[in-house]
């Protein structure tokens, strides 16, 4: 049933004092009870309600068909506070409506009875009483307790509209009632239902319940929502939450810096988030690296992710970067690291602006993508020369799979040549080239690049300085084990001489970073070791002066009362 159906019928609903019984089915998370929510609140701002009170009821958690009586009392609000919560004035106000309703006697009852002992279980009993007249919605029927029978529920549901003139609209998910609900529910369904919604809305009008706004971000996310096909509103409001997170960290960056990572994040939600096998596994997607070139290490696909390839190849994703790896952490997180998340969007930013230039390394790929001509020759002196001109801002998984591709085509002078350019064009950072601070060291897969790249590591490592370490470590969340071993091997004077040349707030980070190897449970003694010589250093550093020891003592360091005579 399309949207627009949906919307007339639940208006004309809310708009007749005809007492009737609606029932909206759907899957789960396509938004059925947003809707309901959402046009409830729209009839009510055009006054467009026929009954002057409403109730709204979950059967999640509700364990007795008494408790079900009783809350539907509960609940009970007048139209004008629709979008509000029930709380203490709405239950005086049911009660005094309860009370009225029973007549003076009750009411002498009530008035004698102490308050905590038998006057809440009177109200309780007695309240379903005061129930007329009113617009009813009952969610959750699937998920309703095994205390509480769809007969009861229905049996209910017909005396509300029969005897007490209500209106009543339930909510459930057809598809997971269970065989014995469908049935209960199927067999009572001619007598207790006046007519039933089947809301299964498009990806298009999902994101137009989902994502009213019509700024440029939403209308982008839209588009993308709509391209894969997503009509479950909970997956589109998390991708909404998630947006409006990390658009304001990219806005300083190229606009395709943010492109990328609304691509990203729309189908990593979708594959985090659906439980659907013909939707890719999330981790696959994840880690497909080039296979889905054919460029990987594997001889032959599944079924199954043969499928996927073609679903990602449709959505024009191919492999994960750095950055993606931080919008798969947003979305198992919902939230977002901005340090690191700025990190890698300046790294890609900077890939963005080199790869405008018209033989951009991008560019040349789409000869090995998009055509089946016979160009080989076209095709490698077009990457080798865009390599050449953008190789500074090329990433190691890129030289990778360009390595690959030239050694399948039997290039591999050229391949060894390319490795060599991107040395020599990162030989300012030679941090880079050490793979196990690298997310995707096992997509790495050639072995001259590894053997080349553990060569210049081993070569640096002898002139890492504490402070290289240091730098490199503090405030992040891990390190190297080649990390540990210099700082172990440093003494105490070495950490001395870092903390009192070093000026500026990251000297904090660096001193945290040293001390937190102390704080582990099981601290190895290399660990053990490193604390112990930066505490020395600082201890050094606070007999220094008054001022330094109070420096000293914010990180936890304090010297004892002989250190302070000596």
């Amino acid at each position: 049933m399309s949207l627009d159906v949906v919307k007339e019928q639940i208006y004309r609903f809310l708009d007749s004092d005809i007492p009737e019984v609606m029932a909206i089915k759907g899957s789960w998370g396509v938004g059925k009870t947003y809707t309901w929510n959402k046009l409830l609140q729209d009839a009510k701002n055009k006054n467009k309600i026929k009954f002057e009170r409403y109730s709204y009821v979950s059967l999640f958690g509700v364990n007795s068909f008494e408790a079900l009586k009783y809350t539907v009392f509960e609940q009970t609000i007048n139209i004008k506070l629709i979008g509000k919560s029930p709380g203490l004035d709405t239950f005086k106000t049911n009660a005094d409506n309860l009370l009225a309703s029973l007549g003076k006697k009750s009411f002498q009852y009530f008035q004698g009875a102490p308050l905590v002992k038998n006057f809440a279980p009177a109200i309780q009993s007695a309240s379903f009483l005061s129930v007329n007249r009113t617009i009813i919605c009952i969610d959750d029927f699937e998920r309703k307790s095994k205390h509480v029978s769809l007969r009861e529920v229905l049996g209910l549901v017909l005396l509300l509209k029969e005897q007490r003139n209500c209106k009543i609209v339930l909510i459930f998910n057809d598809e997971k009632m269970g065989e014995e609900n469908s049935d209960e529910y199927k067999r009572f369904r001619e007598k207790v239902i006046d007519f039933e919604i089947e809301f299964k809305p498009t990806p298009r009008e999902c994101t137009e319940i989902a994502l009213p706004s019509q700024n440029h971000l939403m209308q982008e996310v839209g588009g993308l929502v709509e391209r894969l096909g997503i009509n479950n509103i909970r997956i589109i409001k998390k991708i909404e939450r998630v947006a409006n997170i990390i658009s304001p960290i990219l806005e300083q960056y190229e606009k395709e810096v943010l492109s990328q990572s609304l691509h990203t994040l729309c189908l990593y939600s979708l594959c985090f988030y659906s439980s659907d096998k013909s939707i890719p596994d999330y981790e696959y997607v994840k880690n497909i690296g080039y296979g889905i070139f054919g460029l990987d290490n594997k001889n032959e696909q599944s079924d199954e992710e043969k499928e996927w390839n073609a679903f990602l190849r449709e959505y024009g994703y191919q492999h994960a970067d750095e950055l993606d790896l931080r919008i798969a952490e947003a979305v198992e997180k919902g939230y977002a690291r901005e340090e690191s998340f700025r990190i890698e969007a300046k790294k890609l930013n900077d890939q963005l602006i080199a790869s405008k230039s018209e033989d951009s390394f991008t560019k040349s790929w789409g000869l090995y993508h998009d055509s089946f001509s016979d160009n080989k020759s076209e095709l490698i002196e077009g990457l080798h020369k865009s390599f050449k001109e953008n190789a500074k801002h090329i990433s190691r998984v890129n030289l990778n799979g360009t390595v690959r591709l030239f050694r399948e085509l039997d290039e591999n002078a050229l391949a060894d040549d390319i490795i060599e350019i991107y040395v020599d064009a990162h030989k300012d950072n030679i941090a880079i080239f050490n793979l196990d601070d690298y997310s995707f060291s096992g997509d790495i897969t050639d072995s001259a690049i590894r053997n080349r790249f553990s060569l210049l590591t081993d070569e640096n490592k002898e002139k890492r300085s504490v402070r290289d370490v240091l730098s490199k470590i503090a405030g992040k969340d891990g390190w190297s084990d080649e990390d540990e071993k210099i700082l172990a091997n440093a003494s105490s004077d070495d950490f001395y001489k870092v903390f009192k040349s070093e000026i500026g707030d990251h000297l904090s980070r660096y001193v945290d970073a040293c001390l937190q190897f102390g704080r582990f449970t099981n601290a190895s003694d290399q660990q053990k070791k490193i604390a112990l010589n930066a505490t020395d250093a600082l201890k050094r550093i606070a007999k220094e002066s008054p001022l330094n020891e109070l420096r000293v003592k914010k990180f936890g360091v304090q010297l004892a009362a002989e250190d302070k005579s000596a």
